[in-house]
C-alpha cells in the first residue's frame, strides 16, 4: 500500500508531524504500508520553510534593532536559516519515503502545462502538479497495489469543488487499476479510510515504570522547555535525579484501531517530583501539561508514548511558598 502527499498538506510551521500525520504514521506502520512524497514535493516544503523562515528571521531582526533604541539587548542565539531549513529536510527525509520524479515524467508534465491537460491548469501553468500526478500515478503502476493521494488542490486534482472525487481525466488515466487509487482531501480522510475511531481508555496505572521514565527523558530533553522563561537557560542535567513521574487528568484526544493496534493522542497534566539535592536550583518538582501520541497492548498498557508538547510548565521552589503568621492561623 502507498500513501503520499501533496505539499498542501504538510505543516508549514512547526514539526512535519502534526496529531493527524503522526497517527498516520502508526497506522501506516501497523499495515505495513508506506507513507511517501513526491521529489517535488519535498522541493516544495522546503522552498517554503526557507521562505517562512526567512520572513521572520526578518521580522525579528527588525523587532531587535527597534528595541535596542530604547535599551541594551543581550546576545543570543538565533539559527541561522541553513540549520532551519536543514532541519526540516530532514525531518522530511525521516518521516516519508522520497519518489523521485522519473525523467520521462518531468519532461510530460512540462507538455501537460502547454497542452492545459490535468491537472495542469488552463492559463498555462501546473507543471509542478502535473510532475506530482504522474510521480504517484507511475508509482501506483509499479506497485500495482493500493495508493492513497491526499491533496486539497481540488481544483486540480477532484472532479468539482462540491464532488471530491478524483477528476474524470486522471481517473481514465488509471484504466483497470483505478478501483485501487483513492483521492482525499484531507489525511483525516486516509485515516478515516485505513482505520476505525475507537474509544480507548488511559489512566496513570496505564503506564509502565519503562514508559514512565521515557517520559521524563522526553520532557526534560524537549524543545518546548525553551518557550518557558524558568527554562530557558536550562539543561537536561539540571534536572536530575528525578524521583517519580505522576499522571492525572488524563483526557484521551483521539484513538484509532487498525490491523490489531490502537494509537492515539492524550493530554495529561503531570508533576515530577526532585531529590533534595535539586532544591537550590529547580525547587521541590516540575509541573505541567503535556501532548502526546501513545499506541496500546492488548491488555491496554501503554506500549509507547510520544511528548509532541509542553504547556504551562512551572517548578515549585519552596523559597516561593508564603509561610502563614501568626495572624493567618
Amino acid at each position: 500500500m502507498l500513501i503520499s502527499f501533496d505539499t498542501n498538506l504538510l505543516p508549514r510551521q512547526g514539526k512535519v508531524k502534526s496529531v493527524a500525520i503522526a497517527t498516520l504514521l502508526r497506522v501506516a506502520d501497523a499495515l505495513n504500508a508506506t507513507v511517501a512524497i513526491p521529489s517535488t514535493v519535498l522541493s516544495e516544503s522546503i522552498n517554503a520553510r526557507r521562505h517562512d523562515a526567512q520572513q521572520a528571521i526578518d521580522q525579528h531582526s527588525k523587532a531587535v534593532s527597534n528595541l535596542s533604541k530604547y535599551c541594551a539587548v543581550d546576545s543570543y542565539y538565533v539559527p541561522s536559516l541553513g540549520s532551519i531549513v536543514q532541519e526540516w529536510e530532514e525531518e522530511l527525509k525521516r518521516a516519508f519515503a522520497i519518489l523521485e520524479l522519473d525523467g520521462e515524467d518531468a519532461v510530460e508534465a512540462l507538455e501537460r502545462e502547454a497542452m492545459r491537460k490535468k491537472p495542469a491548469k488552463s492559463d498555462g501553468t501546473g507543471a509542478r502538479d502535473s510532475a506530482i500526478w504522474l510521480c504517484v500515478k507511475r508509482e501506483h503502476f509499479r506497485r500495482s497495489g493500493t495508493t492513497h493521494f491526499a491533496s486539497n488542490n481540488t481544483d486540480d486534482f477532484a472532479a468539482k469543488k462540491s464532488d471530491h472525487s478524483l477528476h474524470p481525466d486522471l481517473a481514465s488515466e488509471l484504466g483497470d487499476s483505478v478501483a485501487n487509487f483513492h483521492y482525499h482531501t484531507s489525511v483525516d480522510s486516509v485515516l478515516k479510510a485505513l482505520c476505525s475511531r475507537v474509544d480507548a481508555s488511559v489512566g496513570a496505572e496505564s503506564f509502565s515504570g519503562s514508559a514512565l521514565l521515557s517520559v521524563i527523558d522526553q520532557v526534560v530533553g524537549h524543545e518546548d522547555l525553551r518557550k518557558f522563561p524558568d527554562f530557558s537557560d536550562r539543561s537536561p542535567e539540571d534536572f536530575g535525579p528525578i524521583e517519580s513521574l505522576e499522571f492525572s487528568d488524563i483526557d484521551v484526544r483521539s484513538a484509532y484501531s487498525a490491523a490489531g493496534i490502537v494509537v492515539g493522542f492524550l493530554a495529561a497534566s503531570f508533576v515530577m517530583p526532585l531529590a533534595p539535592e535539586v532544591h537550590e536550583t529547580l525547587g521541590t518538582s516540575v509541573s505541567g501539561r503535556l501532548g502526546g501520541w501513545f499506541e496500546l497492548t492488548a491488555d491496554s498498557r501503554v506500549a509507547e508514548f510520544d511528548v509532541s508538547l509542553l504547556r504551562q510548565l512551572a517548578y515549585e521552589r519552596p523559597w516561593d511558598v508564603e509561610i502563614p503568621t501568626l495572624e493567618d492561623l
